[in-house]
Formats: structure tokens, C-alpha cells, sequence
């Protein structure tokens, strides 16, 4: 049997972290970069695996279908290509156990603060979630992250850390991706 080593990964949040969070995001023409954002990911592409995990409520409430979701996560693959940037997968979650239409009112292992998207990644990509990083706005991607066992970056774009939670700590905090991915190529030193 051949052992294939494992890899690190960087997880993105992408709305609020890699593009504007304009509260539901449900059309591709919507999608608009924080600055220098394809710029981060384009450097991460030469030592790690990127991968968007992204909760979508907006499917789950009814405000767009999963369709709609498709089309503008390719419009973010699209326009990062321009930029020699590229996201090696996107895992997202519909559901909303409150707000949630129908199917997608549930309570699931996927929805940030559970580490469930990651966990699947882990698996499906070979990854080592201790040599990985998770880079998010919202206090439950950092404890997404921690969960499941990734050093973790809050990034003062988009939410900035002020989603009314806070049981999870952020090992950094930076001004915006760029300056999380600076950290992270230098070591990830405080």
C-alpha cells in the first residue's frame, strides 16, 4: 500500500473574507473582491490547498436556490483565474436550524461553529489539520477551526469578529487576508 503524506490547507470564509459580504449574497453579479484578496490566495497556491467552506443560509431561507449558489462560487473561481489564483474546492452548507425552508431546517454536523465542512475536506483531500489554517470574519469560523484542530486568523474585513459570539479565540488577528496569508508565509509568528 502506498502512503500519500499529508498536506496543509488554508480554509477560507469567502463573504466577508475573499469578497464583499453584502448581507445575502444571491446573484453572481453580486460578487465583488475585497482588495488584494485574489493576490492571498494566488500566494497560498505555491505551498497549500485552498478551500472555500461557506456557510449559505440565503439557499436555506429561500432567497436563491443551489443553483444560484453554483453559478456564484464559479464566478469566484472565474474571476480568481484572472488573477493566477485558485480555490482547490468549495464546501458549503444551506441549512439554518431556525430560518431554514423545508429541507434545510435542521440542525447539522456542516454549519459553522461545527467543524463538519473541514472535517469532510480533511478526509477527501488528505489533509493535516494541524499544519492547516482556517482564515474567517465571524467568530464561528474560528471555532469551526479550532474544533477541528486548525490554528485560526480573524480577519477585521467583513464581520470583523462582531457576529454577537464569543467562545473562540482567534490565534490571529489581522486587517484582511493579505496580512493573514503575510503571517502564515512568515511562519505564523505573532
Amino acid at each position: 500500500m502506498i502512503m500519500v503524506k499529508e498536506q496543509a490547507a488554508v480554509f477560507l470564509d469567502r463573504d466577508g473574507v475573499i469578497i464583499e459580504d453584502v448581507n445575502f449574497i444571491t446573484r453572481p453579479e453580486q460578487v465583488k473582491f475585497i482588495d488584494k484578496s485574489a493576490e492571498a490566495i494566488s500566494l497560498l497556491n505555491k505551498k497549500f490547498k485552498v478551500i472555500i467552506v461557506s456557510n449559505q443560509p440565503a439557499v436555506g431561507r429561500g432567497l436563491c436556490n443551489e443553483e444560484d449558489a453554483k453559478k456564484i462560487n464559479e464566478m469566484v473561481i472565474f474571476l480568481l483565474s484572472k488573477k493566477n489564483a485558485k480555490i482547490d474546492n468549495i464546501y458549503m452548507c444551506f441549512h439554518h436550524p431556525l430560518k431554514g425552508i423545508g429541507k434545510y431546517k435542521i440542525e447539522c454536523e456542516c454549519r459553522k461553529p461545527k467543524p463538519g465542512m473541514l472535517l469532510k475536506a480533511a478526509r477527501e483531500h488528505n489533509i493535516d489539520l494541524s499544519k492547516s489554517f482556517m482564515i474567517g470574519d465571524k467568530i464561528g469560523d474560528i471555532k469551526a477551526g479550532h474544533d477541528a484542530g486548525c490554528k485560526t486568523i480573524l480577519v477585521k474585513t467583513g464581520y470583523g469578529g462582531n457576529d454577537g459570539f464569543n467562545d473562540a479565540d482567534p490565534d490571529f488577528i489581522v486587517k484582511d487576508l493579505y496580512e493573514g496569508v503575510k503571517k502564515i508565509i512568515l511562519g505564523g509568528k505573532k
